[in-house]
């Protein structure tokens, strides 16, 4: 029942900024999503009442399954913003086999440190334990390669890592990049200026 000029008033008062053409217009609640069932269930079981303003402006443009660029403060949301569309986009791919595990993982989501690449496949494990699931690796330094090895070449849906880390396994044979259709970059601006 909104019309242009409270979807206006709205947008302000959340302080969202959207550029693109014919984006869909932002979520006020969880209910209005259009998410997989399965999604939304997942939500409810982590807790989130209401989504934060990242999630209202780039989940549905994110379920879509458009690009998008999202900027928004540290502890506004932005690991769910990217988590949600994420695991309702496995959800329509075939379940991961040993024949499909040697193509590499569906998502990759890199981030510039360990600690982020923690935190981001904490949520990730998360929601994929209240919905129908995905498995989840972190390729990171500083852990054990052989423990990274091993998940990547039985296969694992979404892969977290630092660039330097996969660059690693890459090279040594343990997984591919041919079957990735999703590319997250958490912190982009960050591993830009650290060179990669």
């Amino acid at each position: 029942e909104m019309n242009e000029r409270d979807w206006r008033i709205f947008r302000e008062d959340f302080n969202i900024t959207t550029k693109g053409g014919r984006l869909p217009l932002p979520m006020r609640s969880w209910e209005e999503s259009t998410m997989p069932v399965d999604v939304k269930r997942a939500i409810e079981k982590v807790g989130y009442a209401k989504p934060s303003p990242i999630q209202m402006a780039s989940i549905p443009i994110g379920l879509l399954k458009r690009d998008v660029i999202g900027i928004a403060e540290t502890g506004s949301g932005k690991t769910c913003a990217f988590v949600v569309p994420m695991l309702a986009y496995i959800q329509e791919l075939p379940p991961m086999t040993d024949e499909v595990a040697a193509s590499g993982p569906y998502a990759l989501v890199m981030a510039p440190t360990r600690e982020l690449a923690q935190q981001i496949e904490k949520e990730a494990k998360t929601f994929s334990r209240s919905s129908k699931g995905f498995k989840t690796t972190i390729v990171v330094g500083g852990t054990n390669m052989s423990e990274q090895k091993m998940d990547l070449r039985n296969g694992v849906e979404v892969c977290v890592a630092t660039p330097g880390r996969l660059i690693d396994h890459l090279h040594q044979g343990n997984t591919n990049l041919a079957r990735v259709s999703l590319v997250i970059l958490d912190e982009a601006d960050r591993m830009l200026d650290m060179g990669f």
